[in-house]
């Protein structure tokens, strides 16, 4: 399934194939540019993202095909590579005309929010009213240069990464708009009886105090708006039995509990003299075998709780003596909270990935290898990445984005994946976005407790000294110098995909 629910790809590429003809041997053509640069920028957002496009570049006849009309129907959005040659192509009108039609009978229309679902990205300087009936009132996106003809973008030009990013920035919010004009109703609360999927992270929030109710709220719909299932305690059970019961079937759909207490015990359980709810269900969670996060406001004085029961279990539990299992208690500000249950989660779910990988990396299965490259040198690494993939070795690419911080988050994601990793040196300018990528990734590595031979620093032409990449001296970093050989020969070859395949030490 696609990012966009109910649909099975999220954007349709429409084009004239003439126009993805290359004018060099060397070079892909500019619609197979367009699309690599588009699919890359847009899975540093999600990767569930899905373009659906005649890679083929075959001759199409007259006849509409039926692959193509469901194709459309199964589209969330449109995007026209709308060049002089796009309005004199039957077939491309056809395709244009399909998906208005569709667009504009389903729920949510043809416009969501103050956005079309169709996008033109001119290859041409047109003129608006050159333009196609269908394409009024929409905006598109220049990607030619200022010429009155108007020729194409080259992929390497800043204007082009200019209006790839501001294409993308667009569509994510076509995204956004779209997932929530889907969304049937409103939800604050995920039922406790929902159906754990395979594919949720959900958090179990346990009862709170009167005082923090609003709060709690707050922050189910935020880890809700994140992406989260959220499961809640219930104080409503009639009998301490059948609240034990709720209370343990929810843990058990979840997969990590979060307890927010503080200076008072909240409501007793009815039938029980001293039970509260909010004790109890702390106690049930530390006996299931889920991670738990305990949570106390940094200002709570122990000292000056009333009660002194519930004084007590707060202690224990800052303590650690209540229960062997291990679980981590803070004290932190309210305000905090939220994004703190955020980045626990987010980690439990880099471990859980991570054990899912050591349990499905099979010798016969395809190693896992970041390929990072900046942008200067994207062609050469398409190149490697070309070559590499017919040695069954499975390449996360990920090019260098605009925005240094995106970079970062980019790259952090992507080694949550990688076993091993390629950071391609071809322009010599790019030594010190090397130097800094590598020590990145090696800080990360050893935040993940993952050491041994597995980064590569692979110096493409032209030729260059490799003692001006200082990094290049760290023990786990190793060196493969190509820059002198504009084509990688079968025994360095071999040799390179030897290491690659080697296990971590």
């Amino acid at each position: 399934m696609a990012l966009i629910p109910g649909y099975e790809y999220d954007i349709f590429i429409s084009y004239v194939h003439t126009d993805n003809e290359s004018e060099t041997l060397e070079e892909d053509g500019w619609i197979d540019q367009f699309y690599k640069y588009l699919d890359t920028k847009l899975s540093k957002h999600s990767k569930k993202i899905k373009i659906w496009w005649d890679s083929n570049n075959l001759d199409r006849s007259e006849v509409f095909d039926n692959s193509i009309a469901e194709a459309i129907d199964k589209s969330a959005i449109m995007i026209c590579l709308y060049s002089r040659l796009y309005p004199q192509s039957a077939y491309c009108k056809k395709e244009l005309e399909h998906f208005y039609e569709k667009a504009s009978k389903e729920k949510m229309g043809l416009i969501v929010g103050n956005r079309s679902r169709i996008i033109p990205v001119f290859l041409s300087n047109i003129p608006y009213t050159d333009w196609l009936d269908k394409l009024t009132g929409t905006s598109g996106f220049p990607f030619h240069d200022n010429n009155d003809y108007g020729d194409p973008l080259k992929n390497t030009s800043p204007e082009f990464g200019s209006q790839m990013i501001q294409l993308r920035n667009s569509l994510v919010h076509i995204f956004e708009d779209l997932s929530k004009e889907l969304a049937t109703s409103t939800v604050t609360q995920t039922p406790v009886k929902a159906e754990k999927k395979d594919t949720d992270f959900t958090i179990f929030l346990s009862e709170v105090n009167d005082s923090m109710l609003d709060r709690r709220d707050g922050i189910i719909a935020e880890l809700i708006e994140k992406g989260y299932t959220v499961l809640t305690g219930d104080s409503s059970a009639i009998d301490a039995e059948t609240h034990d019961t709720i209370t343990k079937e929810a843990i058990a759909k979840s997969d990590f509990a979060v307890h927010i207490l503080g200076e008072f015990p909240g409501r007793k359980i009815p039938g029980e003299t001293e039970a509260r709810y909010i004790q109890k269900q702390t106690e049930i969670g530390l006996e299931s075998k889920i991670p738990q996060l305990i949570w106390i406001s940094r200002d709570t004085d122990f000292n000056k709780i009333e009660n002194k029961e519930h004084q007590a279990f707060l202690r224990g539990l800052e303590e650690a003596t209540l229960s062997s299992k291990n679980y981590e208690f803070v004290r932190s500000n309210e305000g905090e909270l939220s994004k703190l249950i955020d980045d626990y989660a987010k980690q439990l779910q880099e471990a859980q990935h991570q054990k899912s990988i050591a349990q499905t990396n099979t010798s016969g299965a395809p190693i896992k290898v970041l390929l990072d490259t900046h942008t200067d040198d994207f062609k050469q690494a398409f190149n490697l990445k070309k070559i590499l993939s017919e040695y069954n070795v499975d390449l996360i690419f990920n090019p260098e984005d605009g925005d240094p911080q995106e970079n970062i988050k980019s790259l952090y994601s992507n080694i949550s994946e990688a076993k091993k990793f390629i950071f391609l040196y071809g322009n010599e300018t790019n030594k010190d976005w090397v130097d800094i990528r590598v020590k990145n990734t090696l800080k990360k590595l050893m935040d993940y407790d993952r050491y041994g031979q597995d980064i590569f620093i692979y110096a493409a032409p032209p030729e260059k000294s490799m003692d001006a990449i200082k990094v290049a001296q760290n023990p786990m970093v190793k060196l493969v110098d190509q820059s002198h050989n504009a084509q990688l020969d079968e025994a360095s070859l071999a040799a390179f995909l030897n290491d690659l395949k080697a296990e971590n030490l």
